[in-house]
């Protein structure tokens, strides 16, 4: 019973170290979060509960992007919109 308790332990710690290597990962890029939307330059408050959850941050290849709401949904509508337009292009070809 002992080496099957030993080999949980391991494990256990193990997935621990994995977690906190992650969470210092995306503690780091929260450091490199702009101040700013990428698009309109509206300006972001790390401390306003309301735009920490409405903004959206998207990081690629370590590069920190921050979009405001009324950007991105502007952005998501652009995309569907081409989609749409690829999507009936395609039907009738």
């Amino acid at each position: 019973m002992g080496s099957l308790e030993r080999k949980l332990t391991r494990k256990q710690k193990k997935e621990t170290k994995k977690l906190e290597k992650k969470m210092a990962a995306r503690l780091a890029l929260f450091d490199q979060l702009p101040e700013n939307c990428l698009v309109c330059n509206e300006g972001f408050d790390k401390k306003n509960k309301e735009q920490t959850t409405s903004w959206q941050i998207v990081v690629q290849k370590g590069n920190v992007r921050l979009y405001c709401p009324d950007c991105w949904g502007k952005a998501q509508q652009t995309i569907k919109s081409i989609l749409e337009t690829r999507g009936g292009k395609n039907e009738s070809s």
